[in-house]
């Protein structure tokens, strides 16, 4: 596909051959066309020398530097800026003043890498000094820069303050200041942190052989090329937007049409809108993001939208479930949606994005299978008028070499690999997968140079469940999220689903499922509800109807079940729910309780304050 060796070289290419080929298109209202910006190649690259020339007089190649600007033309500038410099950009959201976990992650992921600068908007200065200052970071020098006009090629000049970290206000050096670093392939292009906890971020490692070559398997995957326009509404700052919605369209020459975030949080037909307005070919999503479309897109809007030219509706970033994809394609298809453009997919930033995907033009695979043989981690056909569990295929595993290792909670063959059709820990080896974790060289050798148990080495442990099955990859959930109850291995995204339609109130709110051992495992339930919309004395009733709808569809004593305010259960940049972090909340009495009804043991668990805390909102034990 191409003979570069580096993205750098890539770009400069495109350039050369292709200057005037529409690159980037940032809509920032995806219903107003005027307000679209649009980046050609030349453009592109024209900027990026022009960034990388300031920071060539600023830095040292191999130096770490935040990319702090929020989705738009300065994250592109900036990002690629930095990779032309032969420095390495550490995508992450600029600080938010008003969540201080986010303040407190960022810092963590700057000492981590050892940053040396920032990049961000000239708007946003101010709060980064003020940030950098709170959290003793002087050394890191901030940088704004500054397009007159917005244009690529316009002349510009950066703007700083002096506030907190050392700032800078300097003009942009022309293009031809620019030095063109090595051509390296193995040369880092990037660190992607990952969706950890706030205090122990860690950076996966992406070379720039690792983004070619991640490219050429999306693009086998997908049939993605050059010709079908790509877009959506991603984080940048996260792998499945930087790598899938920005990096992988430039390396293969095409188009990419970016929208911010919080457009689509806000107005859900904002995305589809942008993908029928610029016919764009593959635009990816996590699970929830399908769910809120069905959920609050209008007849109205559904009426004027055309998706038949979306022809991969990627579903990706978390478990898919089979009911959101065909809720989907129920409701789009009246809007031209064809039901073969639903493409579950799975991958992480470990293997630069992807590991395996559907191919286009067939339907979703869904499989039924027994209910009880799935618990103990075995594949089954359904017996006749036993309970049935369905799962959704990720596609066929055929591009990375993916091997399933059975762990100690699920199979009892633990460390060894297991046949098809049973339920282990997926091991992947590819030209995909990063070099490892930054800083860390005992946990980059334990995760990403795994060893089979007959012999064969360099494999990534992606602590992710899963089966292989007549050559598809089904993904099952996290190893470290599974809850062990009785013997029966229950997956938290399952018991969420079974609990989103027991009341009407929580069919819009986000749900999570852990375990507490008290000792033995109980199942918790924490599921948000809009107060204002359900009356005090209504909250038992939704409890109940939760603890009732787990109980008959799952079989699960559900003793515990606890709402909560929206916006409670907190979630990665991608929409995987962070049940580590909400259990840890509700374990040290932090949650803002609604009401809560809890086993004697888990209420002693969690003590006189936080029980008195639960116990004010909530009544009694459950029975």
């Amino acid at each position: 596909m191409h003979e570069r060796k580096t993205f750098v070289e890539l770009m400069c290419a495109r350039a050369d051959e292709h200057g005037d080929r529409t690159a980037l298109i940032f809509s920032v209202d995806p219903l107003r066309a005027e307000a679209d910006e649009t980046m050609t190649y030349g453009e592109l690259d024209q900027a990026a020398r022009r960034v990388a020339a300031l920071l060539q007089e600023r830095f040292a190649v191999g130096d770490r530097l935040l990319v702090l600007h929020p989705s738009g033309p300065g994250f592109a500038r900036s990002l690629l800026g930095c990779m032309y410099a032969g420095m390495v950009p550490v995508p992450a959201p600029p600080p938010d003043g008003r969540q201080r976990r986010q303040a407190d992650r960022l810092a963590a992921i700057a000492r981590d890498a050892g940053a040396a600068g920032a990049l961000a908007d000239g708007t946003d200065l101010e709060a980064l000094a003020s940030w950098a200052k709170e959290q003793d970071l002087r050394d890191v020098t901030v940088l704004a820069p500054h397009f007159a006009g917005g244009s690529g090629g316009d002349s510009g000049q950066e703007s700083g303050q002096e506030s907190g970290a050392d700032s800078a206000v300097d003009e942009l050096p022309e293009a031809s200041r620019w030095r063109p670093p090595p051509a390296d392939p193995h040369a880092l292009a990037l660190l992607q942190y990952t969706s950890g906890s706030t205090a122990d971020p860690k950076g996966v490692m992406v070379d720039h052989a690792n983004l070619l070559a991640n490219a050429e398997i999306l693009a086998a995957i997908s049939g993605m090329s050059a010709d079908g326009p790509v877009g959506g509404w991603l984080p940048l700052y996260h792998d499945f937007g930087l790598i899938g919605l920005l990096l992988t369209p430039l390396v293969l020459g095409g188009r990419s049409v970016l929208m911010p975030p919080v457009a689509f949080l806000k107005r859900p037909h904002t995305w589809l809108t942008l993908i029928d307005r610029h016919g764009i070919d593959f635009s990816p999503a996590p699970n929830f993001a399908y769910d809120l479309c069905v959920q609050r897109i209008t007849d109205e809007e559904l009426a004027r939208l055309d998706l038949s030219r979306w022809r991969c509706a990627v579903n990706g970033a978390e478990p898919v479930q089979a009911a959101t994809v065909e809720a989907f394609t129920r409701r789009f298809t009246a809007a031209g949606l064809r039901p073969e453009a639903m493409l579950p997919g799975y991958g992480m930033a470990e293997t630069t994005l992807v590991v395996s995907g559907d191919r286009p033009a067939r339907r979703a695979v869904i499989t039924e299978v027994d209910a009880a043989a799935f618990e103990r981690g075995e594949l089954l056909p359904p017996a006749a008028g036993a309970p049935v569990h369905r799962i959704v295929s990720s596609g066929p595993a055929e591009h990375l070499d993916v091997r399933i290792i059975g762990v100690h909670a699920v199979d009892a063959d633990a460390g060894r690999t297991l046949p098809d059709g049973r339920v282990g820990e997926i091991w992947v080896r590819g030209p995909n997968v990063a070099r490892g974790y930054w800083g860390r060289p005992a946990e980059t050798r334990r995760v990403f140079d795994a060893v089979t148990p007959d012999g064969e080495s360099g494999f990534l442990r992606t602590g992710d469940l899963g089966i292989l099955h007549e050559g598809e990859l089904y993904v099952t959930g996290r190893t470290k999220e599974l809850i062990i109850v009785r013997g029966r291995n229950l997956y938290p995204q399952d018991l969420e689903a079974a609990t989103r339609e027991a009341h009407p109130a929580l069919e819009r709110g986000v749900g999570a499922a852990f375990s507490v051992p008290v000792p033995e495992e109980e199942v918790v339930i924490v599921r948000e509800c809009p107060a204002r919309q359900v009356a005090p004395d209504e909250l038992a009733r939704v409890a109940a109807s939760v603890r009732d709808r787990l109980t008959r569809d799952v079989g699960v004593p559900a003793q515990n079940v606890v709402l909560v305010p929206p916006g409670t259960v907190a979630r990665t940049t991608s929409g995987k729910i962070q049940r580590r972090l909400l259990r840890r909340r509700f374990l040290g009495g932090e949650l803002p309780i609604l009401h809560a009804e809890l086993s004697p043991a888990v209420r002693a668990r969690l003590g006189e304050a936080a029980g008195d805390s639960a116990g004010g909102a909530a009544g009694g034990d459950a029975s």
